[in-house]
């Protein structure tokens, strides 16, 4: 109920969505939050490059979490996807505590860069690396924001050069709802959507904190 859908996603990027069946949306418990994707270093940064990771909730009190993604439907847009999440602790307190947690972690990440080394399924082949690196850390009306550079290097291809990619967690209530937005790497006017690497994750993290408060 607090996740956007594809109708509320398009109307706040100016661009269509849609699901992937081999992709599902979760529900569930804490067993719905998954592992980090890969060797990550510094293991401390995870949380911010990795949304929803079991590893940055490993201290709360998971009652029940849900996480959903969907995938620019048609031709040259702003928006790759946007991925979505709502975790639910015991308590409005223990909510706000995590929250501030986060806020010292993210802080104390700006400027850093994170590697994810996964290996590779074949094998005596280089792993896929990922280098996010973390800036713009902000925090303002309950919203945690950041904004990360992904570069991915794959064996043997040159890079295609950094994406952004924009974060966001909130927190309304027990619930911290938790956003990511990643973004194609060029910019031409051509392309559809309203979609803003400084603010969409943030409008978007508002957009369920308000249906997070009308539940309750």
């Amino acid at each position: 109920k607090v996740l956007l859908d594809d109708a509320e996603l398009s109307k706040l990027l100016g661009q269509s969505f849609g699901s992937k069946n081999e992709l599902p949306g979760r529900f569930g418990g804490p067993e719905v939050l998954p592992p980090a994707f890969g060797a990550v270093s510094p293991a401390n940064c995870v949380g911010v490059t990795s949304m929803m990771v079991k590893d940055a909730y490993r201290s709360a009190d998971v009652k029940n979490a849900a996480r959903e993604t969907w995938w620019n439907q048609r031709g040259p847009a702003k928006v790759i996807s946007v991925a979505e999440g709502v975790v639910a602790l015991s308590s409005a307190a223990g909510a706000a505590a995590l929250f501030q947690q986060f806020a010292q972690q993210w802080r104390d990440c700006e400027g850093t860069t994170v590697t994810i080394g996964r290996p590779s399924i074949i094998t005596d082949r280089p792993a896929i690396v990922l280098s996010d690196t973390i800036s713009e850390v902000r925090v303002s009306e309950s919203v945690l924001a950041a904004t990360i550079s992904i570069d991915t290097q794959l064996p043997g291809i040159p890079s295609s050069g950094p994406r952004p990619e924009a974060r966001a967690i909130g927190v309304r209530g027990n619930c911290l709802v938790e956003v990511e937005v990643a973004f194609f790497n060029s910019t031409r006017s051509s392309e559809n959507g309203s979609g803003d690497v400084h603010r969409s994750a943030i409008d978007i993290a508002h957009a369920m904190m308000d249906k997070v408060s009308g539940l309750s």
